[in-house]
């Protein structure tokens, strides 16, 4: 066979391995824009990925019929997802027959962002999940190098890609062209790319300060590049909950640590201090107008303030929108897409989710994710009954890492909304995904090992 026919075999190949499909899926959401190929006449369009998800689901199938089964163990994220997603059915359904649903694309796409929980929990096992890190560390590694090239001005790729494939909608990330301020590298733009961060600084810097990780150099290289990125990107809230989150990891460590780590953690905390001191003149600047804007710090001053402000303004001007018709519909909602006629995002996840689904969907969204940091919790336990190693170590640290992030997202939510972001909602599911599989690998173990 010539190396030609090899390396045509080797593409069909991996085109036709669901594990590989799944693994170029997180890689392309995650290093690549939105690009929107099927316009919808909604606020949504049909993108890339979309055919991606499509095509997994039908090697999926395929899977599926050639094996006879998929193994899934019993895991509960499973029961609050499915009812979390039927309560969603019901309120778009009721709010479709009232008219206050145009389109159930908005709930199916929350249906797609579910799904790579699932790919997710079927696809990962101990044999790959090394190469998930992996693949989490390169992606979010090119993340940093467009936003630095972007920050820089180096070239204008998206201008080049348009010249040659015009047809193309690439979305609304400024994908490595020059921007004057803000930096959104390959995301929608600058607010995703911080949530996102959200979810990934926690991992590099929990790995940064554990003992037992070997790659400490690369662990600093990357923090540091992302913190340095999320600040570039100007996105308030992330940068504030980020740093919040850093201090108190730091401070965690100092004040509990071995003398080696409270050393080495109160340098690179100051070293923080320095960098955000340096590049947190815009932002700095932006808050200190808007600050001296409030005259007098009494009733008559605030009301003038928030009227003043845009931002605040707009966002209180659509959650009073929202409020009102949570008022009409308490216990459903007005469906999953119901406000998208009036503005794309509201601003905010609770008060949207509390007003497409109500009063029981706010709470049902609640609860999947208070299970899912009880879930990594339960794992945490199973590690302490197993024998150290590195695998270990690595698997402990991203569930710590990811209810950590969820517990940001949360805080990011008040003002943004964050879990409706692809890009954010993509990854933050497969991750979940991934922790479930982790939860119900060692979950066996344990039962293997108390059993002999």
């Amino acid at each position: 066979m010539t190396n030609g026919a090899k390396c045509f075999n080797s593409f069909c190949t991996s085109f036709l391995d669901i594990k590989k499909v799944f693994f170029f899926l997180l890689f392309f959401v995650i290093v690549f824009p939105k690009i929107r190929l099927i316009p919808t006449g909604f606020a949504t369009s049909i993108r890339l990925e979309d055919f991606i998800v499509m095509y997994l689901w039908i090697l999926l199938g395929i899977y599926i019929l050639i094996t006879g089964k998929i193994k899934i163990y019993k895991n509960i994220i499973f029961f609050w997802i499915g009812l979390y997603l039927f309560w969603g059915l019901i309120s778009t359904i009721l709010g479709y027959f009232r008219g206050d649903v145009t389109t159930p694309l908005f709930f199916l796409r929350k249906i797609e962002y579910a799904s790579l929980f699932f790919f997710a929990y079927i696809i990962i096992n101990e044999k790959n999940i090394s190469k998930f890190y992996n693949l989490v560390f390169v992606s979010f590694g090119l993340v940093a190098l467009v936003g630095f090239l972007q920050y820089f001005k180096i070239f204008d790729l998206l201008g080049i890609t348009q010249k040659f494939i015009p047809y193309l909608e690439i979305g609304s990330a400024r994908f490595w062209a020059p921007s004057e301020t803000l930096v959104s590298s390959t995301f929608a733009g600058n607010y995703e790319l911080g949530a996102c961060l959200v979810l990934i600084v926690p991992f590099l810097l929990l790995l940064l300060l554990n003992r037992k990780y070997p790659n400490k150099k690369m662990a600093f290289l990357g923090f540091i590049s992302l913190l340095i990125l999320v600040l570039l990107s100007g996105a308030r809230t992330p940068i504030v909950i980020i740093f919040g989150i850093v201090l108190i990891i730091f401070g965690k460590k100092i004040f509990l640590g071995y003398k080696k780590q409270m050393f080495i953690s109160l340098l690179i905390l100051i070293l923080l201090i320095s960098i955000f001191a340096l590049t947190y003149k815009t932002l700095l600047a932006n808050f200190l107008a808007r600050i001296g804007t409030l005259r007098t710090f009494d009733y008559e001053g605030i009301v003038k303030f928030l009227q003043i402000d845009r931002s605040i303004n707009l966002r209180l001007g659509r959650w009073s929108f929202i409020w009102d018709n949570f008022l009409a519909h308490p216990l459903f909602g007005i469906g999953v897409g119901g406000f998208s006629d009036y503005f794309i995002g509201a601003d905010g996840q609770h008060i949207q989710t509390l007003g497409e689904t109500g009063l029981v969907g706010l709470i049902l969204f609640l609860i999947l994710f208070f299970y899912v940091i009880k879930m990594n919790n339960q794992t945490e336990r199973y590690f302490k009954r197993m024998p150290p190693d590195k695998e270990k170590e690595l698997d402990k640290t991203f569930l710590m890492a990811l209810s950590i992030g969820i517990l940001g997202l949360m805080l990011n939510g008040i003002t943004i909304s964050v879990f409706d972001a692809s890009k954010v909602a993509m990854c933050l599911w497969a991750f979940i995904g991934v922790a479930a599989k982790l939860n119900s690998l060692y979950k066996y173990k344990n039962d293997q090992r108390n059993s002999t």
